[in-house]
């Protein structure tokens, strides 16, 4: 249980269950958005890679100056403001195909707009946690959210799978757009003076890009900060490179079964709701820097049993890979959440948030352009055995003796 007193703990819920609502809608438009480029637009597979492309590159380059807007507006309008663009954007789209219009454009459109709000939501939702729960209730906070968000994950796609599958595009966007309209219902009814003051109570605020040149300037000034961003990038980095090969290396090398494949995927996800609920304790037992260190290790390893799958049973070693990474990767992202919204001084969460989260997503499109020159260079399991290698400098971020006094303020 979180113990905070009276309203904060009724908005706290409040928070999670719209988050919970709203990643439901994200969930489906990861189906969704591609099925209707494929099925209905009858789009190719160059075309429909390009909407990863559209949903991330945006996100990564608005989001660091939509964290000034975080900092100097009251957290409730920014979320129910990025639900409502998010509930306007499927309608409108799903009125333009009922019109008759079959152009990919929209779709891209539709995924950047969608990848843009919903990259400002979350960024908000977290710079709101800190002033909604206790402070030695925060670890505890973070994980009830990441388990619950995770449980979602594992519903979601498949929930916008049965959608497509019994309505047609236009409906299906309508129900997409009806979460999100949910989700800002449910933070209206929020009236803690965390979500309805804003942080920053500076008489004379200085432009946006200055403001954004302070956030800057704050996160590259702490070296615990710094680090924990750079060790996530070269993570993600590595991983999204093993995630653009991981399909093809499954079906066509591995010889796999959609079955098996998604047997694995399934493992995942319950590895990521098992983390994300032992977080809270892992960090009690080891102290928030061990525990960054020793769940970064652990994710990092569990990549080289990717390429050790070719040399046989390739079923259970995959299953195996992905619930040690579901586990430790999550269990390492809720860590590294509190300890930066503990470091980061309450009018820097939104930038500071942004600034993050921006160089995480940017790094989605890039891995995945990597992975691909790689394997086209040297091969498929050689390609993954060098990201594998790529990722496993992630941890030396964390054993460093700058990292380890994280816990120390």
């Amino acid at each position: 249980m979180i113990r905070v007193k009276g309203r904060v703990d009724r908005d706290w819920w409040l928070l999670l269950v719209a988050q919970a609502i709203s990643t439901t809608g994200t969930q489906i438009t990861v189906v969704l958005i591609p099925a209707v480029a494929i099925l209905a637009f009858g789009s190719g597979i160059g075309p429909a890679t390009l909407l990863l492309v559209a949903e991330f590159l945006p996100a990564a380059v608005l989001g660091p100056f939509a964290g000034v807007l975080i900092d100097r507006l009251k957290p409730r309008d920014v979320l129910v403001a990025m639900d409502l663009v998010r509930t306007a954007a499927p309608a409108v789209v799903a009125l333009i195909i009922a019109s008759g219009v079959r152009e990919i454009w929209v779709l891209y459109v539709l995924a950047a707009v969608l990848g843009v709000a919903g990259a400002v939501f979350d960024t908000a939702a977290e710079a709101a946690i800190p002033g909604l729960v206790a402070p030695d209730h925060l670890e505890r906070a973070n994980a009830t959210r990441s388990s619950l968000l995770n449980v979602v994950r594992i519903a979601g796609p498949g929930l916008g799978g049965l959608i497509i599958a019994v309505s047609a595009a236009e409906l299906a966007l309508l129900v997409t757009a009806g979460t999100f309209f949910a989700s800002a219902v449910v933070i209206v009814g929020a009236s803690s003076a965390t979500l309805l003051s804003r942080r920053s109570h500076a008489t004379e605020r200085p432009s946006v890009v200055d403001q954004l040149r302070e956030g800057v300037r704050y996160l590259n000034g702490d070296l615990v900060l710094r680090r924990a961003v750079l060790g996530t990038a070269t993570m993600n980095l590595a991983g999204s490179g093993i995630g653009a090969l991981f399909f093809v290396y499954a079906y066509q090398q591995l010889r796999l079964g959609p079955d098996e494949v998604g047997f694995t995927m399934s493992a995942f996800s319950l590895g990521a709701v098992l983390g994300a609920a032992g977080s809270a304790w892992v960090t009690r037992r080891l102290s928030a820097a061990l525990a960054c260190a020793v769940c970064a290790s652990v994710a990092a390893g569990a990549l080289f049993l990717i390429p050790a799958a070719s040399l046989g049973l390739p079923f259970p070693v995959l299953t195996v890979y992905q619930f040690v990474f579901g586990a430790a990767a999550t269990a390492w992202a809720v860590v590294l959440l509190s300890l930066r919204q503990r470091r980061t001084a309450p009018e820097m969460l939104g930038r500071v948030g942004s600034l993050v989260n921006a160089v995480t997503v940017a790094t989605v499109p890039l891995g995945a352009v990597l992975g691909t020159a790689l394997a086209g260079a040297v091969g498929t399991t050689p390609a993954m055995l060098v990201l594998a290698a790529l990722a496993a400098a992630t941890p030396a971020f964390y054993w460093s003796p700058g990292f380890r006094y994280a816990d120390s303020r």
